[in-house]
């Protein structure tokens, strides 16, 4: 993270600014506002660092925001300046659930060339009411959100299925059909994440510690799957430690979710201390435990690639889309019904030369399909270039 902690020390990059294009060979990518959590560094921070390095393009962002869950994101008047506009041939916006017509108009004008991208990472308007994102994107979000896609002239996803679900949202609202073009563009990991993580040792105390990324969002999730985290600790007890790194365990009213279960808590991190507090915890298996809800087929899939950069194996729900990543038995373990999951933890915490096994296939796999490699850069090519 030593890259992405200097970008955050310059709160502006805005130096040396060159409006006249060089060679008309290069593309010009401009990142709006990056938050500084996993969408904003997979999605924007990331692709700014590496895709410097090629040749085919130039790159710049506005800025880095720190993520406060406390505010609305919000693009500032002064976010984007006038030379920035007039420099790039792509402008890319996070998704954007306010009303910023007003802004694109004025890009427009300013730059009537430009091409204007909106990257989605989720969908908000088929949300069902048992989930925690139900009370968070109101009518007001999604309406905003159409207006705003509306002015775009491409929209990228890290989702195949979320391009063909924005289209249809798109196709059955409108008379007529949208020239907006959808594009799949995978999350890719970088060696620019690791460069500065130091390796601690591991306990030697033969625990198999089972591993969750964990947040008050997932509450309902975690509750969901009790059962097994009981059985679990009742077959195994002091065998096998139950970890949720980045919650309390404590739900929106005050309760404990896991009452009853022995689960040792970590607190979460600012995302540039993420990797490294992830690899000090030394998870043998990572659990991405969620209920069987067809919300999930559009999920990110980020938890398996960063688990499996560092050969931790991972269990996650089939019908999710972590289906489009893991080939079940080899790179991880897929289930769905609950003694599906208590039957695939018991497999690998009984069987370490399966989890290391499994393990070593997900890195291997994770780097070389979801990694900025020449072969994987193709994908940004044919998009931008």
């Amino acid at each position: 993270m030593k890259k992405v902690r200097e970008l955050l020390k310059k709160s502006e990059i805005k130096e040396d600014l060159k409006i006249e294009k060089l060679s008309t060979e290069i593309v010009r990518l401009l990142y709006v506002a990056p938050l500084l959590n996993s969408d904003g560094y997979y999605r924007m921070i990331l692709p700014y660092l590496e895709l410097n390095k090629v040749k085919e393009f130039d790159t710049r962002v506005t800025s880095v925001t720190k993520w406060d869950f406390a505010k609305t994101f919000t693009i500032g008047t002064d976010t984007l300046q006038e030379e920035e506009i007039r420099w790039a041939d792509y402008i890319i916006f996070p998704m954007l659930t306010e009303n910023y017509i007003y802004l694109f108009q004025a890009i427009r004008v300013l730059n009537p060339k430009v091409y204007l991208v909106m990257d989605i990472t989720r969908q908000i308007h088929k949300i069902p009411k048992m989930h925690a994102d139900y009370d968070i994107f109101k009518e007001e979000d999604q309406d905003n959100l159409f207006e705003n896609l509306l002015q775009m002239d491409m929209v990228t996803t890290p989702i195949k299925r979320l391009c063909k679900l924005y289209q249809e949202w798109l196709d059955n609202s409108l008379k007529e059909q949208t020239e907006l073009e959808f594009f799949w563009l995978p999350s890719l990991i970088s060696s620019i994440g690791f460069e500065d993580i130091s390796s601690v040792a591991k306990p030697n105390d033969n625990i198999v510690r089972i591993g969750m990324i964990g947040s008050i969002k997932s509450a309902a999730d975690y509750e969901y799957f009790k059962p097994v985290f009981k059985k679990i600790k009742e077959k195994y007890k002091e065998k096998v430690e139950l970890v949720i790194f980045g919650w309390n365990g404590m739900s929106s009213d005050g309760s404990e979710v896991l009452k009853g279960v022995n689960v040792t808590y970590h607190k979460s991190v600012s995302f540039l201390d993420y990797y490294q507090t992830l690899k000090n915890l030394h998870f043998d298996v990572i659990l991405i435990p969620k209920r069987p809800l067809q919300y999930y087929i559009y999920a990110s899939s980020v938890q398996f690639i960063e688990a499996a950069a560092i050969g931790v194996p991972v269990i996650a729900l089939e019908p999710s889309s972590y289906a489009q990543v893991i080939d079940h038995g080899t790179n991880g373990l897929l289930a769905w019904k609950l003694p599906e999951w208590e039957s695939a933890i018991t497999r690998l915490v009984d069987k370490p030369e399966l989890r290391k096994k499994i393990g070593e296939n997900a890195k291997k796999w994770a780097w070389k399909n979801r990694a900025y490699s020449q072969k994987n850069l193709v994908v940004f090519k044919n998009i931008f270039v």
